[in-house]
């Protein structure tokens, strides 16, 4: 039996990929900066091929990167990765004459007037000049994606920017450089195949035994098997519970295709909704990656492909045989059980409409080191970690449900994402609210990656506000909107003029 009294000093990681390796890379640089030293150790199978947990990442990413010590250039260059300024949704929603609706998501807030949202004055007296939509009016981001224009200027430092962004990734080009520098940092690498564990008689992991070098003692495990869950819940039986009940999407089809034109290549990914889920677009600097999304009870794998090689439209790609990717949404129960934790698929997901995957290894590492059992594996930092946890993918579920239950589009799976859910609690409690006051801040609980201005940005591009009227709007002038959108409209004007193409910034930044 392990004494658990005692200060956590090794930690084996088991898998590889993204999940293992972006933890690997996380700990070894941040556990290991003053005088106590902890071995990191990561296990992974020659023989299993790793699921890329997606293209995207999210704002507060290229923070993690400046503090792993990575180079802006490096990381682009190594990843192939792009810039990401928001997402962008087509026809998520019809407007009355059953035409599409477009709307961004944006990575910033739309700001104050006088102390209100600045979105109870656009739904009030309307857009100003040329803006297009409430994002258009209050933020300079539509006028930058939809100009292709990149988010800092050339010969900026690592990380500044003029705009918020984040990035678009290639997944396995990014595991093998956070592989590499981990490795650089003192990481021990075994290549073997995981065979089972030992138990004491408490329940706890004493060993892991491997194919080729047989019994590994350990102290703390990290769990980053994929959907499989082979430690957490095969061999502690932690239960997973699914989202169905909540989501109806439960396959992927990704599809990698050639830019149409790189030059043109816009800092966002869009979301296409279709007849039984969406397709995402997201531009790397080598390629395009494209995607279905869909509900196998609505669409057959035949017609899901068919569907998006219509949207994609390359007839270079009429042969083409990808693999459908059987998507385990939900969460485990508990993320820590006794000297084990999961990450990544392991752990949970919740599909990939906001490309929270890689968030949420991100999230599970800061929040080990934030608890790290320096004096033991105690009953409190278990409990403090799997509440933090359990409310990071709650906040994720709720968005991710809103998002397809405020839509209206008629084919039978959107029926079915309105009709046929279970809506969380909190939820349905804050869309009965916001028929009478928009978003604020004190409505959205956990505030990882969502706060209400992205409720926000989503309401208002659904058509959620059409014909309430708030009882706020009475306290708002006129003059007020107008100066302030003159204003925003100005700074457009600046940025456009002196912003870089997103193609030329990544030239610049990928080295030619």
């Amino acid at each position: 039996m392990i004494d658990m009294n005692e200060r956590i000093d090794d930690i084996t990681i088991v898998g590889g990929g993204a999940a293992g390796w972006l933890m690997a890379l996380s700990l070894v640089t941040m556990l290991n900066k003053g005088e106590s030293k902890v071995k990191v150790t990561l296990i992974e199978s020659p023989n299993i091929p790793t699921i890329g947990v997606g293209e995207g990442t999210v704002t507060g990413f290229p923070r993690l990167l400046r503090q792993l010590g990575i180079k802006e250039r490096d990381f682009l260059r190594r990843s192939d990765a792009t810039y990401k300024c928001a997402g962008k949704f087509v026809g998520w929603s019809v407007d009355k004459q059953g035409n599409d609706r477009s709307f961004y998501n944006p990575f910033n807030n739309g700001g104050y007037i006088n102390g209100f949202e600045s979105s109870y004055y656009y739904h009030k007296f309307g857009p100003h000049g040329d803006a297009k939509s409430y994002v258009d009016n209050v933020l300079p981001t539509q006028m930058m994606v939809e100009n292709a224009l990149g988010p800092k200027e050339i010969g900026q430092g690592d990380y500044d920017s003029v705009m918020p962004y984040t990035y678009h990734l290639h997944a396995h080009a990014f595991s093998k450089q956070m592989a590499h520098i981990a490795q650089k940092r003192g990481v021990v690498h075994i290549l073997d195949d995981f065979v089972d564990a030992d138990l004491d008689e408490k329940g706890w992991i004493t060993a892991l035994n491997l194919k080729e070098k047989g019994k590994v003692p350990v102290k703390l495990v990290i769990d980053c098997t994929g959907f499989k869950g082979l430690i957490l819940q095969q061999i502690m039986k932690e239960p997973y519970q699914e989202f169905g009940n909540h989501l109806l999407c439960d396959r992927a089809i990704p599809v990698p295709h050639p830019h149409r034109d790189i030059e043109k290549m816009r800092p966002c990914t869009t979301a296409t909704a279709k007849s039984a889920g969406w397709i995402f677009d997201v531009p790397i600097y080598s390629r395009m990656g494209s995607g279905y999304v869909y509900s196998s009870q609505f669409k057959s794998e035949d017609e899901a492909l068919h569907e998006l090689l219509t949207h994609i439209n390359d007839p270079e790609l009429k042969d083409v045989t990808p693999q459908v990717i059987k998507m385990k949404v939900g969460r485990v129960r508990n993320t820590w059980v006794k000297n084990c934790i999961a990450t990544g698929l392991a752990a949970g997901f919740v599909e990939p409409l906001e490309a929270s995957a890689i968030y949420t290894i991100e999230m599970t590492a800061r929040m080990l080191i934030t608890y790290f059992p320096e004096k033991g594996i105690t009953d409190p930092i278990i409990n403090r970690f799997n509440q933090v946890m359990n409310r990071m993918y709650d906040e994720i579920l709720n968005f991710i449900v809103m998002t397809y239950y405020t839509s209206n589009r008629p084919e039978p799976f959107w029926q079915a994402a309105r009709n046929d859910i279970d809506i969380p609690p909190l939820l349905q409690e804050n869309l009965e609210l916001w028929k009478e006051f928009m978003p604020s801040a004190h409505d959205v609980e956990g505030k990882f990656l969502f706060d209400h201005w992205d409720y926000i940005s989503l309401l208002n591009g659904q058509g959620y506000f059409e014909g309430v009227q708030f009882p706020t709007e009475k306290y708002l002038a006129k003059p007020d909107w107008v100066k302030y959108s003159q204003k925003m409209a100005e700074t457009k004007r600046q940025l456009r003029r002196h912003l870089p193409s997103h193609y030329e910034l990544l030239k610049h930044m990928h080295g030619g």
